[in-house]
């Protein structure tokens, strides 16, 4: 593939995503590491910090993806003009869910 580019996603921001199971918080640190916290539902209190890729589809379209270190994967399709997240997960101890959930900015940086 070619060189890769700068992260669609800016250092401090924080968007926090509401599923109907469980809502995380993702804080993007730099332009390789973000942190996921689920701050309500299922798992609540889990927080990881990863390594995670994304790349600009068009003009308020981001994929992201990262691993947990506990070996879940988990891709999302963040639509910033309708507030949705379209996502993919593979937990680590198998299955797979699909979630779709509203996704909030909590901070611009």
């Amino acid at each position: 593939m070619g060189s890769q580019t700068a992260s669609p996603l800016r250092n401090g921001q924080v968007l926090e995503i509401r599923f109907p199971p469980f809502t995380p918080r993702i804080t993007v640190h730099s332009e390789r590491e973000l942190t996921v916290e689920i701050v309500a539902g299922d798992n609540l209190g889990f927080s990881d910090t990863v390594e995670y890729q994304a790349a600009a589809i068009r003009d308020g379209l981001v994929l992201l993806s990262w691993q947990e270190h506990i070996g879940s994967t988990i891709v999302q399709v963040l639509d910033f003009v309708s507030g949705e997240a379209y996502t993919a997960v593979t937990p680590a101890k198998g299955g797979f869910m699909r979630l779709t959930g509203r996704t909030k900015v909590t901070s611009a940086a």
